[in-house]
């Protein structure tokens, strides 16, 4: 196991035991089934960090789950992720570092888990740690509650991302590289970005990246290096 393997799991286990959004609340921030998800990932030194928005209710519950699910078989917003990260990134899987601007999944409301803002300024050190232990040199915030999250570690002056989208800034000594949502409604709603434009968006992270000599993985490259 490599030292960054090593670190990566430690991090994990000292944040699993997290109860900052439970104790001394009368209204506790998360719901009750709530536990710190991971992607199941290798660590990718100098490569990129895609910080989503939250964990979904099946991930947390689903006993053959409990991790950050992007499989072909997941939710609508989970299967475009997945087309995205292999047809337009063409990243193999098992190096695609995702995290969430919050752990645990939030407390419900009216069906749904929307992420609070006193959640994610809770959450924010959790993230911080991740950044410094997998040290991305890209992080990419996926939707507007992702891009919030990104600000409060250092303002990087984005505050919208209609106007922010694919375009990368300094940010934390590295770059940031806004992107929108992946879910059904972030596609098709009347401010949604179409699929295409995703694509197009995903396709211009992977030239941003060549351009700053990100080694990417993929399968190609792994399976030339098994042999």
């Amino acid at each position: 196991m490599s030292s960054v393997e090593a670190s990566w799991r430690q991090l994990q286990r000292e944040i699993e035991a997290c109860q900052a959004c439970r104790e001394g609340r009368a209204s506790p921030l998360i719901d009750p089934a709530a536990r710190p998800l991971f992607g199941r990932f290798r660590p990718w030194l100098e490569g990129v960090l895609f910080v989503f928005e939250a964990p979904n209710l099946d991930d947390t519950v689903n006993p053959s789950k409990q991790y950050l699910t992007i499989d072909p078989e997941t939710d609508p917003s989970g299967r475009f992720t997945h087309l995205l990260v292999t047809e337009e990134l063409g990243l193999d899987v098992s190096a695609f570092q995702v995290t969430n601007s919050v752990l645990c999944l939030p407390a419900g409301s009216g069906g749904k888990y929307p992420v609070r803002a006193l959640q994610t300024r809770t959450c924010s050190s959790n993230l911080q740690r991740q950044i410094d232990v997998l040290r991305p040199r890209v992080v990419a915030p996926v939707g507007s509650a992702a891009l919030a999250a990104t600000r409060i570690l250092e303002d990087h002056g984005l505050r919208h991302l209609t106007t922010a989208v694919a375009r990368p800034v300094r940010w934390y000594d590295r770059w940031l590289f806004p992107l929108f949502h992946t879910s059904m409604l972030a596609r098709n709603g009347p401010a949604g970005r179409r699929a295409e434009q995703q694509r197009a968006d995903w396709r211009h992270l992977r030239a941003f990246l060549v351009e700053q000599g990100v080694s990417i993985p993929t399968t190609q490259t792994e399976s030339a290096h098994a042999e």
